[in-house]
């Protein structure tokens, strides 16, 4: 999704003006804006044919097809992803590896909400790694999956008890551990609740709020990520006219890249400007 991926687009302008060579791994849609930093846009579904040959791709990887092929067809999409999560990621795994040699990457940025690939990759590789986290900070992702559980009608516990019965995912863990040496349990994200695993294997984790506004965190996430760096760096805002990814879709049709920060910076501004008060919400910048 867009807001995943926008403020990234300010941080790969700069490091393509310094001289440095930036590459983007996602789809079709979002090729304009990151085409428009100067980075090179490469796609996902090429790239990972392990996960996408065979299989039709969707939102989330190819989420859909692998419903079917674990028995989970009519659940629903999100509950779904709570199980089939490392499963997609063992299927991604080695075309991410293939990438990453490709391009010579010296260092590795991703969302830690959707791409716990990519920081597996980094670390079966031994490239650095940093989380770019687009929702109200740590805190603000633990309530947003709160939330969402209870629209779900569950609860972590539930979710927990059944990763814990879903044989399909013990499998792909033990594999996981045997091919790679990867250490990752039916407990990850559950267990405390909200606790993202890819950003503990990140170096540090960028958030895209600043700090005053952040979420707070419970006890139990707070000490889960005791000793992990959060570094709250605002929304980090492109250039005037730069080239946005729009939307939370997955046709391309549906994307537009004429979309733009300064509209509501400058609201902001002529208000304060006439001496109106104004109130400061953050949800990150994920929307």
């Amino acid at each position: 999704a867009s807001g995943h991926i926008n403020p990234s687009l300010p941080m790969a302008r700069s490091l393509v003006r310094e001289g440095n060579e930036v590459h983007y791994l996602c789809r079709e849609q979002m090729r304009e804006a990151v085409e428009d930093t100067g980075a090179v846009y490469h796609s996902d579904i090429e790239a990972q044919p392990e996960l996408f040959v065979g299989r039709d791709p969707s939102m989330y990887g190819a989420l859909g097809s692998l419903q079917e092929e674990h028995g989970m067809k009519g659940e629903s999409l999100t509950r779904a992803r709570l199980k089939l999560r490392e499963v997609a990621v063992e299927l991604m795994l080695p075309g991410t590896l293939r990438w990453l040699q490709k391009i010579k990457a010296r260092a590795v940025l991703h969302c830690p909400m959707i791409n716990l690939e990519a920081a597996v990759a980094a670390k079966v590789a031994g490239i650095p790694c940093a989380a770019l986290l687009t929702v109200a900070g740590p805190g603000g992702y633990q309530l947003a999956w709160s939330n969402l559980l209870q629209s779900l009608n569950t609860t972590a516990e539930e979710v927990f008890q059944e990763r814990c019965q879903f044989q399909g995912l013990h499998d792909c863990l033990e594999r996981l551990k045997k091919t790679y040496g990867l250490k990752l349990t039916a407990e990850d994200g559950v267990k405390p609740f909200g606790v993202l695993r890819s950003c503990l294997l990140s170096a540090v984790t960028l958030v895209t709020t600043a700090e005053f506004l952040a979420d707070p965190m419970s006890p139990e996430v707070s000490e889960a990520y005791a000793g992990h760096d959060f570094v709250y760096l605002g929304p980090l805002l492109d250039k005037p006219g730069a080239k946005r990814a729009g939307g939370h879709k997955f046709d391309v049709s549906d994307h537009g890249g004429d979309h733009s920060d300064m509209t509501a910076l400058n609201l902001a501004r002529d208000a304060r400007a006439e001496g109106r008060p104004v109130v400061l919400v953050s949800l990150g910048t994920i929307i």
